[in-house]
């Protein structure tokens, strides 16, 4: 038994209005876009935190891949100073802890 193209039009929009109903039950995803406030080695340190990918421990070369996928482009050292100077010990917004002999950084609750 074939479908007519009315019937399969039917089915598709009543696909189409039951995917928006599940749409808006979702909550709505938090990811940020980097922009203006996102500027710099700072910036893009605080867009992970942002979005939530310093919740687990990461290494600062981890850091740094992910800086990279986000068009953030600075060097190792710069990166691990800035963790470690400016989020570990002045603002204390991350934690520093060493695990078989590599620093990692998390969140700090």
């Amino acid at each position: 038994m074939k479908a007519s193209n009315k019937e399969i039009k039917k089915i598709i929009e009543d696909h189409e209005r039951r995917i928006k109903i599940l749409e808006g039950k979702l909550p709505k995803q938090k990811k940020q876009e980097p922009n203006k406030d996102y500027k710099g080695l700072s910036g893009g340190i605080r867009f992970l935190i942002d979005n939530n990918f310093l919740n687990e421990l990461k290494t600062a070369s981890e850091i740094m891949a992910e800086l990279k996928r986000e068009g953030y482009h600075h060097s190792l050292p710069s990166l691990s100073k800035m963790l470690s100077v400016n989020y570990t010990k002045n603002k204390k917004i991350l934690n520093r802890i060493k695990e078989m002999g590599v620093w990692k950084y998390v969140l700090r609750k």
